[in-house]
């Protein structure tokens, strides 16, 4: 019985959102909750005048979610490594953030590997991870979520 290949390739394979971290594949997820963006409103009140005027003010994105992911074969350890990289907790600093913000992208893809789309999450780092509940005799996923932090988003 031969073995069934790993993502792309697999039409059963229920992996649809690759995270490409400084242009490599580091994991996939079969959950991706792609950030929102809201503008803040800022309003002016002319003298005179009986109702304001409004005006796009600051920009504000929903932390970006992954969910039940498959690390590449780098293993799990990305995603902990670049946590790290933004405290470390042993010493009791801070990361530079020139180091520890990265651009990512993450590429919702069919059930053949085909690009649909792509967010570009610039300046992100890892918020926070969740590990799953495994036991020996699992194959289910090793991370279970990954929330970012980012600055900007663009789409293509």
């Amino acid at each position: 019985m031969g073995v069934i290949p790993v993502f792309p390739g697999n039409p059963r394979q229920k992996h649809q959102f690759i995270a490409r971290v400084d242009g490599f594949d580091t994991a996939w997820f079969e959950e991706a909750t792609i950030p929102s963006a809201e503008h803040e409103i800022d309003e002016f009140n002319p003298a005179g005048s009986v109702r304001s005027t409004k005006f796009a003010g600051r920009t504000t994105f929903d932390d970006p979610v992954l969910k039940k992911g498959m690390p590449s074969d780098s293993g799990d350890l990305v995603a902990w490594n670049w946590l790290t990289t933004a405290t470390n907790t042993e010493r009791g600093e801070l990361g530079d953030p020139t180091v520890y913000k990265k651009d990512v992208e993450i590429v919702h893809v069919d059930r053949v590997g085909s690009p649909i789309q792509t967010w570009t999450l610039i300046g992100a780092f890892v918020k926070k991870i969740e590990w799953g509940d495994n036991s020996g005799a699992s194959s289910e996923h090793v991370v279970e979520t990954i929330t970012l932090s980012i600055d900007d988003e663009r789409v293509s």
